[in-house]
């Protein structure tokens, strides 16, 4: 998969993937040849994913004040959302906007095109916030993607909750072991009714109803993403890996970093091309399994190099190598020998293989070298997969994203 800006060259594909955008609102064309007329307008990007040079997903959008956004279109081509192209571009643009400091991006999502495109706009964090009535024409799914870069101890996670159901626009009342909400009177829609819902807690678990079902992590660091959700038994994963292995999943630090660099990437990383590995599988010695879950946060550690970025856990699998290669088909890029030599030899695991599906990777603007971790750390072995403190954790992201 290749990840370029828009040429004007593209304008007609563009244009046909944007269809029932530009349908739905003929204003959109004008913007896009407008994108062309002045390339130096740097609150108006378009960025496309493609694959064996045929254009797949598009995104269109705007910055309209110093930190909000508004996804004016996100398109998707046919086939992309089988191949997972149109969630790897959003995530893409989402990593980039975290970068830029980005609190809230809207998005006003013609109706036609909910059943297309709500599941990846939800599956990265997008939250619907209702429909907008227009009269004489079709109505829109507003979404918005909001962005919290902090670290929160789960024990403050249901009056992080609270706090953000007032600010909505919800009336909230305490419930015995949580609170229930919903919308206030002065809020809801002419002969609209609402009910209450209710957030729980079940030991360590929080509970929504209805339904009753339990409330991820991960869902809420996918919705605030960069937020992350720290528990006292559930550490992050180092995982070392060769260069030769790294260079095939990951993008890798400069090794001379611009000072003066902004994004992941350049200083201006939307006039870049480059490509999009599409395996994000990894595997490893098995450890830490009961701590294990989605969105773990991961460290990745290159031999002879460094610590070179982190990432979160989108799946694991944990089963002998044999097992794996017949579950998984991205296990057909990894050598056999290699992936038996990091079985557990004995244990509860004995013969098993850990393999890792990851996503939201972002390379550090620097590598952290052994000598820095182990200075932060004196009893530091990076020779295989192991959990890592939160303190050692934030001290080489902090580390590998600071620059001299």
């Amino acid at each position: 998969m290749l990840l370029r800006p828009a040429r004007e060259g593209d304008l007609p594909a563009v244009k046909k993937i944007l269809l029932p955008w530009i349908e739905d609102d003929p204003g959109l064309l004008q913007a896009l040849e407008n994108l062309f007329k002045t390339p130096s307008d740097k609150d108006l990007r378009c960025r496309l994913l493609e694959t064996d040079e045929t254009l797949r997903c598009v995104s269109f959008w705007a910055r309209t004040g110093p930190d909000r956004v508004r996804l004016l279109a996100f398109g998707v081509g046919n086939g992309a959302s089988e191949a997972g192209a149109d969630r790897r571009l959003l995530q893409e643009e989402i990593l980039e906007w975290t970068e830029m400091g980005i609190i809230k991006v809207k998005i006003r999502l013609p109706e036609c095109l909910g059943p297309s495109h709500i599941g990846c706009l939800r599956g990265c964090g997008f939250i619907a916030e209702g429909v907008v009535s227009r009269m004489g024409a079709e109505p829109r799914i507003r979404l918005c993607k909001h962005f919290l870069n902090r670290t929160m101890p789960h024990r403050k996670v249901m009056d992080f909750l609270r706090e953000f159901f007032v600010s909505m626009g919800y009336e909230v009342r305490d419930e015995g072991g949580g609170f229930g909400y919903r919308v206030r009177n002065e809020l809801r829609r002419p002969y609209i009714f609402s009910s209450w819902h209710r957030i729980t807690r079940s030991g360590p678990d929080l509970i929504v109803h209805p339904p009753a079902r339990v409330l991820a992590w991960h869902e809420l660091e996918t919705a605030f993403y960069p937020l992350s959700v720290q528990g006292p038994k559930k550490q992050p994963l180092f995982l070392p890996m060769e260069k030769k292995m790294a260079m095939r999943l990951v993008d890798l630090p400069p090794s001379k970093p611009d000072t003066t660099q902004r994004g992941l990437f350049s200083s201006d990383p939307y006039e870049q091309t480059r490509e999009i590995r599409p395996n994000t599988l990894i595997y490893g010695y098995p450890v830490g399994m009961k701590q294990i879950r989605r969105g773990l946060p991961l460290i990745f550690y290159v031999n002879r190099m460094g610590a070179v970025g982190a990432a979160r856990v989108e799946e694991w699998y944990l089963d002998e190598p044999k097992n794996l290669y017949n579950l998984i088909d991205e296990m057909s890029l990894f050598e056999p020998e290699d992936v038996k030599e990091q079985a557990a030899g004995s244990g509860a695991h004995s013969g098993k293989v850990l393999a890792i599906r990851f996503g939201w990777y972002r390379p550090f603007r620097r590598v952290v070298t052994l000598e820095e971790v182990r200075r932060l750390d004196e009893n530091f072995n990076p020779r295989r997969t192991r959990s890592l403190s939160h303190v050692l954790f934030n001290s080489i992201i902090t580390s590998g994203n600071k620059l001299d």
